[in-house]
């Protein structure tokens, strides 16, 4: 399963591409939302997996342009963002499912 990763915190988005990694999984990352169209335009993603707070336009934006492109694609929202407003808003905007991280504790190494 190829999976893109959208995340702007570098960190976060490490740990978490290892950890997919580590189950198998092909992921490819981006850091903001341009890279991250970029690489949806390019190259057949199974999930793509979205921070909605990124640096240059928000997630929400991105989520519009990837159901422009393509319906059938998985979404998964991951963000901070934990109220119940913003989890039916991304299903509405096409979403398949919406994870908040933020109780997540990273690693310290």
């Amino acid at each position: 399963m190829r999976l893109l990763l959208v995340e702007d915190e570098r960190k976060l988005s490490q740990v978490l591409a290892k950890g997919l990694k580590e189950l198998s999984y092909a992921v490819d990352q981006a850091f903001d939302d341009e890279e991250a169209l970029e690489l949806f335009s390019v190259y057949g993603y199974d999930l793509v997996v979205l921070n909605l707070n990124l640096p240059k336009i928000d997630g929400w934006e991105v989520l519009r342009q990837i159901r422009q492109q393509n319906r059938q694609v998985k979404v998964l929202i991951l963000s901070a963002k934990n109220q119940v407003e913003d989890k039916i808003a991304g299903l509405d905007l096409g979403a398949n499912d919406s994870v908040s991280y933020t109780h997540l504790t990273l690693p310290t190494t």
